[in-house]
């Protein structure tokens, strides 16, 4: 199946803004990177949807329970992790 432009350009922005959601993350601010995180499996699940890939959208639904999860523990029970 080829693919059209928007979705190349789709496929590359979920993935730089997945990335840059770890980088956030990994440099001390994980309320943040989850939020963006949680943008980015947005992005993944409606490219997934535009090309019939059901699993990515799936596994996007997935990421994006946990990452509502990490939002919740870190922003609004206080980012202490208990």
């Amino acid at each position: 199946m080829e693919r059209t432009k928007f979705q190349k350009a789709l496929e590359l922005t979920a993935s730089v803004v997945g990335v840059t959601a770890l980088l956030i993350t990994a440099v001390g601010f994980p309320q943040v990177g989850f939020a963006v995180a949680l943008v980015a499996s947005t992005l993944y699940g409606i490219y997934g949807y535009l090309t019939k890939q059901y699993g990515i959208m799936v596994s996007s639904a997935i990421y994006g329970i946990v990452e509502v999860i990490g939002v919740i523990k870190w922003v609004f029970l206080s980012g202490k992790g208990s």
